[in-house]
């Protein structure tokens, strides 16, 4: 199973060395640099430069249904969410959940992401071979699917409230063909969905598409200029579906044709993650999915629940005010006096004085071999607008007022495009941390600071799209990497207060020899049981890894798993008594337990924080129970077996 990526240009040389990934099964590229070609166009562009990268023998249809393909569409600009612009939405950092097990410290968008598309398409019938999805959301179902239908397109869709299918396609069916699509449409009305429901139901569309090769053969066929090989602006979504179902909006006579299967996604949740707004409102939502403390091993209660802290090192003093706060990749020491609505990334290591109003957030980008770009931005910023129009926001107010508030004109940003605030060159460029911190302050808060003010007049100042052609994502991730480093260490110390002990620890053992990492120390007698289990398990693995003897750190685990199981019952003696004649014998019989489900989630350790059921059948064999035992009692203190 391939996964075909449309990414950001800059990010196509780093993907592979980054994510640790081969060419094998990983496909990744972007649009041609200055083509807009929407989701349909940037399907058809992706799979020809899939097809003509891997080279082979065989012609594209041929291809096309030699394999099952993934294809995540996380190119864009990312104008609102300007953070994760240089690496592309998809590879955004996502906090362990607190009340999950067996995730990675080192988690992202993508990896989240992959599992259910792979179960989709690997219960997709043979005749669906590509699935189609967005690389800014993120989708869950711990239910199972349902069988998927033979169709030229399924459409996997949500039941949600009305106010929310507004902003998004919706799948509409007849109730009483509730599988078929009688039509999509875009972005209704409540009034609409009102009307509409009286004949009709309706099911969010969240971007999750298969595609027989018929179906893709049309999509490309569509994404052609007319008597024309070259590509054009098609959308998936706004253009094709609106073609599809028994009573499609838009008429053309050969999608009409396409046979179309609606699915609700059983137990599905959908998060977007396409704005600064929704970076942290998303995740604030994964994170109080479960409040049930019984699932929450760790007893770290945040000053906020909106509140997220990664790969950094945050000495700031943190309040209940600080609402909103998201930190990641980044230093934020005492000096910095923080308030709510911030996002904070990529800043290294300082001992700046600076304050932050509410909603500015900070991003620190390295450029070349050894300086930075250094944005600040809005919350809420969109990016979009000119330079002169009163509605064009920078910083949480008008750009014009914050030009006023600093003294500059459209003078001090001449050979820059005044005309579009992503291609506007306003983030300067520095050298070292120190004239960071001074034109950041200049920019964010102190517009009297004249050191700051010019530095940024004399520095190269970049645009929103040149920090994202230029940044050096190498050197973004080996700082990430380095504070990840004294993360593992502070977490397992913490352990009480962290999810460490949560963690998928075969992943944990591998960073740790990874990084040269000393195995976390034993944990004391009175720390829980699990975590002392799991402690001396990890610590054997990191040992085995590095070349010791990690068999006395397992045999304790082991130790402590028995005494834990027997601990409920160590001090309840038993007194057996021997209540049968000499001559007599005792029988016992017992049908065969056949485990149809859930075979062994009742054994230990996994039932003792999981808990476990089993769904078996019980069975007789020539009418009698096949599993018998012979007991009798004999002179000598001894126990014989025979079998």
């Amino acid at each position: 199973m391939q996964k075909l990526l449309s990414v950001p240009s800059n990010l196509v040389d780093y993907f592979y060395e980054l994510e640790q990934v081969t060419t094998d099964e990983w496909f990744c590229t972007s649009d041609p640099v200055g083509s807009k070609l929407g989701s349909g166009g940037g399907t058809t562009w992706l799979l020809e430069s899939c097809y003509r990268n891997k080279g082979n023998s065989l012609s594209f249809d041929e291809w096309l249904r030699s394999d099952k393909r993934i294809l995540l569409h996380a190119g864009g600009q990312s104008r609102r969410l300007p953070g994760y612009a240089p690496s592309g939405k998809i590879l955004t950092p996502i906090p362990v959940f607190r009340w999950e097990r067996g995730q990675k410290l080192n988690q992202n968008l993508l990896s989240l992401q992959l599992p259910l598309y792979e179960r989709i398409l690997s219960q997709a019938p043979q005749s669906l071979h590509t699935l189609i999805a967005s690389g800014d959301v993120y989708i869950r179902s711990d239910k199972p699917l349902q069988p998927i239908p033979e169709a030229d397109v399924v459409c996997y869709g949500l039941w949600v409230d009305p106010s929310l299918a507004t902003h998004h396609g919706v799948y509409v069916s007849e109730r009483n063909n509730p599988a078929e699509l009688d039509f999509m449409i875009q972005k209704p009305t409540l009034g609409k969905l009102e009307e509409l429901s009286k004949t009709h139901i309706f099911l969010m569309d969240i971007g999750v598409w298969l595609l027989s090769d018929k179906a893709i053969r049309l999509l490309m066929q569509k994404s052609r200029k007319k008597d024309s090989a070259d590509l054009t602006y098609y959308d998936l979504y706004s253009e094709f579906g609106l073609a599809l179902g028994n009573h499609p909006l838009l008429p053309d006579p050969e999608l009409n044709e396409l046979s179309v299967a609606i699915l609700p996604l059983q137990g599905g949740e959908f998060y977007h993650y396409g704005t600064s707004r929704e970076l942290i409102s998303s995740t604030l939502s994964l994170q109080n999915k479960v409040y049930d403390q019984r699932r929450i091993i760790h007893r770290k209660i945040k000053p906020n629940p909106a509140m997220f802290i990664q790969n950094s090192c945050t000495p700031v003093d943190l309040t209940a005010g600080n609402a909103d706060l998201w930190i990641e990749n980044s230093y934020v020491p005492q000096g910095w006096q923080l308030s709510s609505r911030h996002i904070i990334t990529g800043v290294p290591v300082n001992q700046w004085t600076i304050t932050l109003p509410e909603g500015v957030c900070v991003d620190i980008v390295p450029v070349g071999d050894k300086e930075w770009a250094v944005r600040p931005y809005g919350t809420n910023d969109a990016f979009r607008g000119s330079l002169t129009a009163t509605d064009t926001r920078f910083l949480e107010k008008p750009f014009t007022q914050w030009m006023s508030e600093r003294n500059l004109t459209l003078e001090d940003f001449n050979g820059t495009n005044t005309n579009d605030l992503q291609a506007a060159g306003i983030f300067p460029v520095v050298t070292n941390v120190e004239e960071m911190g001074q034109v950041l302050r200049w920019m964010v808060s102190e517009a009297r600071l004249e050191a700051g003010k010019e530095i940024w007049k004399h520095a190269t100042r970049l645009s929103a799209d040149e920090i994202a052609s230029q940044a050096n994502l190498k050197r973004l991730y080996a700082q990430r990497e380095e504070f990840t480093r004294q993360n593992w260490v502070s977490l397992a110390h913490n352990y009480e207060k962290s999810v460490f002990y949560q963690l998928d620890l075969q992943h944990a053992a591998d960073e740790f020899v990874r990084l040269d990492l000393d195995a976390p120390d034993e944990l004391p007698e009175e720390a829980q049981l699990m975590s002392r289990i799991h402690n001396h398990m990890l610590r054997s693995r990191i040992n085995s890894r590095k070349g010791t003897d990690g068999e006395a750190e397992k045999l304790k685990a082991f130790e402590l798993l028995r005494d834990g199981l027997l601990g409920e019952i160590s001090n309840q003696k038993s007194l057996p008594q021997l209540n049968v004649y000499s001559d007599q014998i005792v029988w016992g019989r017992s049908p065969v337990r056949i485990d149809v489900a859930g075979g062994w989630t009742d054994t230990p350790p996994y039932s003792l924080y999981s808990g476990g059921n089993v769904v078996n059948l019980a069975i007789e064999l020539n009418g009698q129970p096949p599993l018998q035992v012979y007991i009798k009692p004999c002179n000598e203190h001894h126990i014989i077996l025979r079998s």
